[in-house]
């Protein structure tokens, strides 16, 4: 609610502050009022490490999902700690829920590690650009389609390490299928593999990007028409607003699980 009404008290500016969350760029203005923060690139030998607003949002992130759970979970305690007790019911639904229900018990231990950094990392990711004066780093398709390809070498590394090379193309066709059958089958399925990737990637941008739209839009309506319709706009704004928060959850789980179901896909015939 707190980013709506920003949104709308900032009259003219109301559609670059929200343009903000979304948009990546050398300059980070953390504290309204305030001169922005220059981002520079960092050049070291041949390689350059761009550093941008998105780029600060990915460390800031890692950075506090390093404090709480070392704090939480650092030292062995007969009693959890309070941050450990408010976090052991979302890392037992992320075990038990996603991970195990998609891969098994056995399979999903060894990957276990791995989907909640994937997990925790989306979800805090969605939910800092939330944040007023923050910006929503997974609304960036680079960021997300970094993450569908990690998702997809996964697959291919894990699916071959399990079936061999010829196996993993093998275990796309149902057995017993007639040979031109057969073939149309791979032909379908071989595409699938990487537009499952990447539906992944889009996925998550345009569920991240979307929100911002419409509250822009709604907000827009209040200078396009007349003021008397924030009386409408503002409420279905701050509805929307809302709305987003429970989106930013959804899609860390949507992402989570399909990830861990197409990693499970490509080790097992059944």
């Amino acid at each position: 609610m707190s980013v709506t009404m920003c949104y709308a008290s900032g009259g003219e500016d109301a559609g670059e502050q929200l343009m903000h969350h979304i948009l990546d760029g050398h300059s980070w203005q953390p504290i309204p009022a305030v001169t922005p923060i220059p981002l520079h690139n960092i050049t070291i030998g041949p390689v350059t490490i761009p550093i941008t607003r998105h780029v600060i949002m990915l460390l800031i992130n890692a950075l506090l999902l390093i404090v709480v759970f070392t704090t939480a979970f650092g030292k062995k305690r007969i009693v959890p700690s309070g941050i450990a007790s408010a976090l052991e019911p979302l890392v037992f639904f992320v075990r038990d829920d996603l991970v195990y229900a998609a891969m098994g018990k056995e399979l999903g231990e060894k990957w276990l590690t791995f989907f909640y950094t994937l997990f925790f990392f989306i979800l805090t990711s969605n939910l800092i650009g939330m944040i007023p004066f923050f910006s929503t780093a997974t609304g960036n398709l680079s960021i997300t389609g970094a993450l569908a390809l990690m998702i997809f070498i996964a697959i291919i590394v894990t699916g071959m390490r399990k079936n061999g090379f010829i196996g993993f193309f093998k275990n796309m066709v149902p057995p017993g299928l007639p040979l031109p059958i057969g073939i149309f089958v791979f032909m379908i399925e071989l595409p699938g593999l990487i537009i499952r990737s990447g539906v992944l990637a889009i996925r998550l941008f345009a569920n991240m990007i979307a929100g911002h739209f419409v509250i822009y839009s709604l907000l827009l309506l209040i200078f396009l028409i007349h003021p008397f319709v924030s009386v409408i706009s503002v409420p279905m704004a701050v509805f929307i607003d809302l709305l987003e928060v429970l989106v930013a959850i959804i899609q860390a789980i949507v992402f989570t699980t399909l990830s861990a179901l197409f990693i499970s896909m490509a080790v097992s015939h059944d």
